[in-house]
């Protein structure tokens, strides 16, 4: 069974969009899917996976960044992540959460 990935972080995060730093975790010798599920509902009740990557066996990339866009500004969000292969589906990751910003405004003084 494939490991879930570690060294998850959330960063460049703005009004409609944030990235998901990671990497993945021990692949057991078979290629690996990797995905993420998010909720806004604080409650745990409703998650949307999605798939992020797919990494074969002999790829060396130690960091890997994925963007979410289509995000609701100032709301606040929960992510976990897993992975699958042929030996089957990882533990999911511990929530991360983070809040989106507001959308900026410019005041013109004349």
């Amino acid at each position: 069974m494939p490991s879930p990935p570690v060294l998850i972080e959330i960063k460049s995060i703005g009004p409609h969009s944030a990235t998901i730093s990671w990497s993945e975790g021990f692949h057991g010798g078979f290629d690996q899917t990797v995905y993420y599920e998010m909720s806004s509902d604080n409650m745990y009740t409703t998650w949307t996976p999605v798939r992020m990557d797919t990494i074969g066996i002999s790829e060396t990339i130690s960091i890997r960044n994925t963007t979410v866009n289509k995000l609701v500004e100032e709301t606040i969000y929960y992510i976990r992540l897993y992975s699958t292969n042929s030996l089957g589906r990882s533990e999911m990751t511990n929530i991360s959460t983070f809040t989106t910003t507001g959308i900026a405004l410019l005041i013109y003084i004349v």
